[in-house]
């Protein structure tokens, strides 16, 4: 059967480090997408791409992994990963909004953060107590599909087509929904996650082939046509191999193995779930509240407002480090 076939040196080990590395520049990238947001500042860097990077490489380590189980232990040890530190940071912020902020939340809302399905709820229930909760919802979603798609990528023709069409559904069902920032956060970004899980498993066995079948055919036709018709493109996979590229090929291999910066990534991005579920609201939210409460500042300078943002990341690294230390103790993860 005519196809086409990248052979690499088979990966033995079932984590790479530096996984580590890269999930700390996307960190870094998305706090700094979200200063640029306090500070009204152009979205020139596109730091939006770090949740991209995320994606792909949550798709490449679920792939990478040798371990044979069931779903029910697949599953469970994701959401031990998941959940603890999420349904933590949750009561913590549902508690302070209510107090400090003043803001108030329906038993509904509250109750599909707990389960983490309010990204299926459109853009009010997505967004509502912290703006980076959305990220749960989709991932929570893709982890049984990893789960029952990850035997497929010996077919790849067949993997392709059955994530062309989980691709496609998705982004449609925010798209004719007019949910905007669902479509933003979530829709565009779902290939990312299965062309990670492919890198995944090139990287894993040493050998991928595109075979050129009927199905390889319609897929392609489902994952760029069809959604082209409403002018939707998943594109920023292109920009995600970039970066990626960027750091591996050539920072990389010029900082060296014993170089400060990858150590500081490689812990940054041990931690980035944590700074993910707790920075945002510490840089905007929090940050104006207790200017205004404390320094009786409500509309900050962009200099104040940046020492704010310093004081409110150190913060979130600190707290980052607690939380997962108190998981750690607690959960074997």
């Amino acid at each position: 059967m005519p196809g086409i076939e990248i052979r690499i040196p088979p990966n033995q080990d079932s984590r790479l480090s530096v996984l580590d590395e890269l999930k700390g520049i996307a960190i870094l990238l998305i706090v700094l997408y979200h200063a640029g947001g306090v500070l009204l500042w152009r979205n020139f860097l596109h730091g939006d791409i770090g949740v991209d990077i995320f994606f792909l490489l949550s798709g490449l380590g679920l792939a990478l992994s040798r371990r044979q189980e069931s779903f029910g232990s697949f599953m469970s040890r994701r959401l031990i990963r998941l959940f603890p530190a999420y349904w933590l940071v949750l009561v913590i912020f549902l508690i302070c909004n209510t107090h400090f902020l003043r803001l108030h939340y329906s038993a509904f809302n509250i109750a599909i953060h707990v389960v983490g399905l309010h990204g299926l709820f459109g853009d009010f229930y997505a967004f509502a107590i912290d703006d980076s909760f959305w990220f749960i919802t989709p991932i929570l979603l893709l982890y049984p599909c990893c789960y029952f798609l990850k035997p497929k990528l010996e077919t790849l023709d067949v993997f392709l087509l059955f994530t062309a069409l989980i691709s496609v559904v998705g982004a449609f069902a925010f798209f004719f929904t007019n949910q905007g920032g669902s479509m933003g956060h979530i829709g565009f970004r779902l290939p990312g996650f299965f062309v990670g899980m492919m890198i995944g498993h090139l990287i894993r066995t040493g050998r991928i082939q595109f075979p050129m079948t009927a199905f390889l055919g319609v897929a392609l036709f489902v994952l760029v046509y069809v959604p082209y018709t409403q002018g939707i493109t998943f594109y920023s996979i292109v920009v995600t191999f970039a970066v990626i590229a960027a750091y591996l090929w050539a920072l990389r291999r010029k900082l060296g193995e014993n170089s400060r910066i990858p150590s500081a990534l490689n812990w940054v991005g041990r931690h980035s779930f944590e700074i993910f579920l707790i920075h945002q609201p510490l840089l905007r939210e929090y940050n104006f509240y207790l200017h205004g409460r404390w320094l009786n500042v409500p509309l900050p300078s962009e200099f104040s407002r940046i020492v704010g943002m310093t004081i409110a990341f150190a913060v979130t690294l600190l707290l980052a480090a607690e939380l997962r230390k108190l998981q750690e103790k607690f959960i074997r993860v």
